[in-house]
């Protein structure tokens, strides 16, 4: 059973030393995050995009590449794992980050159907594996790639047309070493992503092995919970300066990136089977009413206010006992 659990490209060490390795993975994500979220910021605000749209794009597949890496490496071989993470991860981005950067400071933005309903749709095609014999085939992923890439360009072609581009004199200023300086932002983010990635995974299914905790568990707590990590940072940075628009498109394009780029992307490249474990059934559940309830919240609202940031929490409390404690059978 424990070899079972270990990936083979795991670095040794992290499975000789699973604890240090998952806090070292963590903070690698977590630092690499912010770093390339950093650069990404300046290179988006340089050439004139919106911070809804910041948000929706860049920040969220920058901050989503730790459920990427963690996803496409758990996919041959421990796929409950790296299902659990991504579903786990877009719960947790609702319910613990949104209702902790609103206990911060109230969000009041203007969302609009377009993130919100692909939300709604990407949420909606992670069900079908549930429904057609607990496997994620290359035709569903292609499906998913294709929305994440419609979704982009009408994205794009919004921002075109709405003319929401930064004013020339609100933008920074430009220099070559800035460029230079904020690309390396975005290598060295990426690179400390990735090893993050490896030594988190590796050391957590060490843990799960060594407790006699399922695949399924540790993905939907400790492994999405951590990569969640640079959302929650970056949301809860963004509701203290104010950044609404930032906080909001974060979360709402994490979770389109993380079914439509993680899922379709691993699903593409290594089509898999997973169990039928009752915890992936609740989380999935959990996932689409989260979506719905911040749809909701959003739309009749206008953003996210201290008591709804609350129950958000609690939910998200009670969601956690629940994964902890439940007796999974995978």
């Amino acid at each position: 059973m424990p070899g079972m659990l270990l990936f083979a490209d795991a670095p040794t060490w992290a499975t000789d030393y699973p604890i240090p390795a998952l806090l070292a993975g963590l903070v690698l994500l977590i630092v690499g995050a912010e770093v390339l979220v950093r650069g990404a910021i300046w290179i988006a605000l340089a050439v004139g995009m919106s911070r809804m749209a910041v948000g929706l794009t860049l920040v969220s597949i920058g901050t989503s590449l730790p459920e990427l890496l963690v996803t496409l490496t758990a996919a041959d071989g421990e796929a409950d794992l790296g299902l659990g993470n991504v579903l786990g991860s877009n719960v947790a981005n609702v319910l613990l980050i949104i209702g902790a950067a609103a206990m911060i400071r109230a969000i009041r933005t203007k969302t609009r159907w377009l993130e919100l309903g692909y939300m709604l749709l990407m949420t909606a095609l992670a069900c079908i594996p549930f429904l057609v014999g607990a496997r994620l085939d290359r035709w569903l992923s292609t499906l998913m790639l294709a929305a994440l890439a419609l979704f982009l360009y009408q994205l794009l072609a919004r921002e075109r047309i709405a003319r929401k581009l930064l004013e020339q004199d609100t933008r920074p200023t430009t220099t070559v070493a800035d460029w230079l300086l904020n690309t390396l932002f975005l290598v060295a983010g990426f690179a400390m992503l990735k090893f993050g990635a490896d030594w988190l995974v590796g050391g957590a299914s060490q843990v799960a092995s060594d407790m006699g905790m399922t695949k399924a568990m540790i993905g939907v707590t400790v492994v999405a919970i951590g990569t969640s990590m640079p959302e929650l940072v970056t949301s809860v940075i963004a509701a203290l300066r104010g950044q609404s628009e930032i906080c909001i498109g974060n979360v709402v394009g994490s979770n389109i990136f993380n079914v439509g780029a993680v899922l379709g992307g691993a699903g593409l490249l290594h089509p898999f089977a997973f169990t039928s474990d009752p915890l992936l059934v609740v989380t999935i559940g959990v996932a689409g009413l989260s979506a719905i309830a911040l749809t909701y919240v959003l739309r009749t609202t206008a953003g996210v206010s201290r008591g709804s940031g609350v129950l958000f929490l609690l939910a998200y409390a009670g969601y956690l006992a629940y994964a902890v404690t439940a007796r999974s059978t995978g």
